[in-house]
C-alpha cells in the first residue's frame, strides 16, 4: 500500500542507482586491492633495504665460499697429478664436479616441477 506524500521511485531510477552502486562497490574494491598491493611493495622494499648489509654479507661469504671449492678442487688435482697427468687430474675432477653439479641442479628442477604441479592443481 501507498501512503499519501510517499513518492515512489521509478522503475528505471531503481535499477539506475544500483548499477551506480555496484560500479561505485567495484572502483572501491578496484582501489583497495591497488592500496594492498602498494602496500605489500612498499614492506617488502623496506625489509630489503633494512637486511641490506646482511644481503652484502651473505654474497661475501658465498663468493669465499666458491674461492675456497676451487681451492679444495685444485688441491685434488694437485693430490691425483702424481699418480696421472696432471692433465688426467685436471679432467677427472672436473668431469667429477659437473656432474655433482648436474645432480644438484636435477634435484632443483625436480622440486620446482613438482612445487608447480602442486600449484596448477591447487588453482
Amino acid at each position: 500500500m501507498i501512503e499519501p506524500g510517499v513518492s515512489v521511485p521509478d522503475r528505471d531510477e531503481v535499477d539506475d542507482s544500483i548499477s551506480t552502486l555496484l560500479g561505485r562497490l567495484i572502483d572501491d574494491a578496484e582501489h583497495f586491492v591497488k592500496a594492498e598491493i602498494a602496500l605489500y611493495r612498499a614492506e617488502a622494499l623496506h625489509r630489503l633495504v633494512s637486511y641490506r648489509k646482511y644481503i652484502v654479507f651473505a654474497a661475501i661469504g658465498g663468493l669465499l665460499s666458491l674461492c675456497a671449492i676451487i681451492l679444495l678442487l685444485m688441491a685434488i688435482v694437485f693430490l691425483l697429478a702424481p699418480f696421472i697427468t696432471i692433465a688426467g687430474a685436471a679432467l677427472l675432477v672436473a668431469i667429477l664436479s659437473l656432474m655433482v653439479a648436474g645432480l644438484l641442479f636435477s634435484v632443483v628442477v625436480e622440486r620446482v616441477r613438482k612445487d608447480l604441479d602442486a600449484h596448477e592443481k591447487h588453482l
